[in-house]
């Protein structure tokens, strides 16, 4: 791999949220995470409450590298960054290991929107709970499984609009769900929606994204970023 692939930050792609757990941790191994740093320089995602904060793990990531293990119970950390309005690319590096099906590995939606600005764990969020997007079958399920998740939602925000998705480069399906028409809950978060009652069970160790329309060469290039620095498999 090319060392432009190695070593690519997302935040000079335009990336508003660039989440990374080799960066912005201030805490020692197996402590209370109260701040993970936005590499943007903005944002960043905290939380006060001891009770609910991710635990480091220097380790605990793919093959022995960094992430952040959320308890599938209260662990949550939120952040003000605004909700992106498609064309948009999200990107996470996650394993979900049990806890709802559709929580959330990251949420984007200030109330009172309808952009379709939420990473689940696992679905793209059928049923009652049908405002986010990631891969859940056709071999895309993240389910004790590290992988690299891409989701790109259709450029118009009217309802029931295309999503395509991408696991580890590869696996491209689309996708076709009802937009979240908005409520008064603000729902920006890491391993929660904010305003729901679905936690993330499981590690992260990046969560990046871009509120702009991404070309599948960058999106590549940050998946080969991401797969290089976590020693994951990529196509």
């Amino acid at each position: 791999m090319r060392a432009r692939h190695r070593h690519f930050n997302p935040r000079d792609a335009g990336a508003t949220a660039a989440f990374d757990a080799r960066y912005g941790i201030a805490v020692e191994n197996d402590a209370g995470v109260d701040t993970w740093s936005n590499r943007t320089g903005a944002n960043n995602a905290t939380q006060s409450n001891g009770f609910k904060q991710p635990t480091f793990k220097a380790t605990g990531g793919n093959n022995g590298t960094p992430a952040l293990l959320f308890d599938g119970t209260a662990d949550a950390l939120t952040h003000s960054i605004a909700a992106l309005g498609a064309p948009s690319l999200f990107v996470a590096l996650a394993q979900r290991t049990g806890g709802a099906a559709f929580a959330p590995v990251a949420s984007f939606m200030p109330p009172n929107t309808s952009n379709y600005s939420t990473m689940y764990s696992n679905g793209y969020g059928t049923g009652s709970v049908n405002w986010g997007h990631v891969p859940v079958n056709s071999g895309q399920s993240i389910l004790n499984t590290w992988r690299i998740l891409s989701a790109k939602p259709a450029s118009t925000a009217t309802s029931n609009s295309s999503t395509t998705v991408w696991t580890d480069g590869a696996n491209e399906t689309t996708t076709t769900g009802s937009r979240y028409g908005g409520d008064a809950a603000d729902r920006r978060a890491l391993g929660s929606s904010t305003g729901g009652t679905d936690f993330f069970a499981g590690s992260m160790s990046v969560v990046i994204a871009i509120p702009a329309d991404v070309g599948n060469p960058l999106r590549k290039r940050i998946e080969h970023a991401t797969a290089y620095s976590f020693k994951i498999s990529c196509n």
